[in-house]
């Protein structure tokens, strides 16, 4: 099961353990259209009850799809994609094949996958998940994190990291980061083989343009945002 969101009360970088990235890269169902939310998702028509703000804003499939990173926000040299889809939650079993909490697919409308790898030391996989309201993802999220953590000025409205850690042969290591922005909530997690030279700062950097995408997409625009 992907790690729950987690406090922080310990730093990201002292986050030393780490396991193999075992990302599930497709369920062998395509991209959903956007059609209207599933029954029971507690979702609204428009204009009836939804909050204005865009941050609170509901992502469909097609745009949740758009608010995935592709392989030209990526930094070069972990740009070769894997695999990059959205689905809506029609089917709470595909979000459950995704490693997301079974109380969170009870009450998700869509979700989706992006992954990529330089094909030799260094994995990524982003995930994102969309609720009908911001309040419901709020209450799912329970960050518990402080700001000094990650800076003065985090990316999201919360955001709490995790340890990835296991052992193998070759040793992998990881850091993930769990982030919400309004409706949405964004599970970044980042593994390469022990040894490898990764920049300083790369997670926060990957999670700020995650967050950007999320944001220009509940804002009605086209995603741009970019970690290059």
């Amino acid at each position: 099961m992907t790690p729950v969101p987690r406090s922080r009360t310990a730093s990201l970088a002292a986050y030393t353990s780490a396991i193999v990235l075992t990302a599930v890269l497709g369920s062998g169902c395509g991209t959903q259209s956007d059609s209207p939310p599933p029954a029971g998702k507690g979702a609204t028509a428009p204009g009836e009850g939804r909050a204005s703000a865009p941050a609170a804003r509901v992502l469909l499939t097609g745009q949740l799809e758009a608010a995935l990173p592709n392989q030209f926000s990526i930094p070069v040299d972990l740009d070769q994609s894997r695999t990059r889809k959205a689905w809506n939650n029609a089917d709470a079993t595909y979000c459950q094949s995704e490693g997301w909490p079974d109380e969170w697919c009870g009450e998700a409308l869509t979700f989706g996958l992006a992954a990529f790898t330089n094909l030799e030391d260094q994995e990524l996989a982003i995930r994102l998940i969309s609720f009908s309201d911001a309040t419901t993802a709020a209450r799912l999220f329970k960050g518990e994190g402080t700001v000094d953590e990650v800076g003065e000025n985090p990316p999201g409205d919360e955001i709490d990291g995790f340890e990835i850690g296991s052992s193998g042969s070759p040793v992998w290591t990881g850091k993930g980061i769990n982030v919400r922005q309004g409706a949405v909530i964004a599970k970044i997690e980042y593994t390469w083989e022990a040894g490898t030279d990764i920049p300083s700062g790369r997670l926060l950097s990957l999670t700020a343009m995650v967050v950007q995408r999320i944001q220009q997409a509940q804002a009605g625009k086209p995603p741009t945002a970019s970690a290059r």
